[in-house]
């Protein structure tokens, strides 16, 4: 596990570093504070590659660590694959420009699904871990990243201008948090309870 654990901490940093350099190789019109990291990747925007790259790197990494960790609890760990395959697909369907008005709107539309799916599989992941874990702290902090996520989305829908500085909180807390969850999380403390906790595991 230290291979693909190193290998999605690189991957986390390499996110991080992009989420606020990127923005200066990006379209002029782009902003920290107001523009997603969804935009760095839009169609027809310099640089888009890198950010793309990003997210599916992120998707690969996510599967690696989760199959290495989660093997023997399918809930969580295929909650996991469905939001690491979402999230790849934000990659491969992109956003719509923000400086350019002719764009694929289809390829738009079929982002924004995948966007939300992967907003959804987190949300529902962060609960199924909840459920497997025994440390009252982790599940707080489970059940925290849960409140998180739903509170830092509408967050963006109702403040808009501020998405860029919501989507970076929720990118930066959720992809640490998923690191911690999976190299601190332990199958036999979820299993002390008896077969209610078996539930879980394949």
């Amino acid at each position: 596990m230290r291979l693909t654990g190193t290998l999605y901490a690189v991957v986390y940093v390499l996110m991080v570093l992009a989420a606020f350099i990127l923005p200066s190789f990006s379209s002029e019109e782009y902003s920290m504070v107001g523009n997603s990291l969804s935009e760095l990747g839009a169609q027809s925007t310099p640089g888009n590659w890198v950010m793309n790259g990003i997210f599916i790197l992120l998707s690969i990494v996510t599967v690696l660590l989760g199959s290495k960790v989660l093997r023997r609890f399918w809930i969580p760990l295929y909650l996991l694959y469905f939001f690491a395959i979402a999230l790849g697909f934000t990659a491969i369907y992109r956003h719509a420009p923000i400086s350019n008005m002719f764009f694929l709107e289809g390829e738009h539309i079929t982002h924004s699904v995948f966007s939300m799916i992967t907003g959804v599989a987190f949300s529902v992941y962060c609960m199924a871990i909840v459920f497997t874990i025994a440390k009252s702290v982790d599940k707080a902090l489970a059940f925290f990243m849960f409140c998180l996520a739903i509170g830092l989305s509408l967050l963006m829908v109702t403040h808009p201008q501020y998405r860029g500085v919501f989507q970076r909180t929720l990118f930066i807390t959720a992809f640490a948090w998923i690191f911690y969850s999976l190299v601190t999380f332990k199958p036999q403390e979820a299993l002390k309870k008896g077969s209610g906790d078996t539930y879980f595991q394949a």
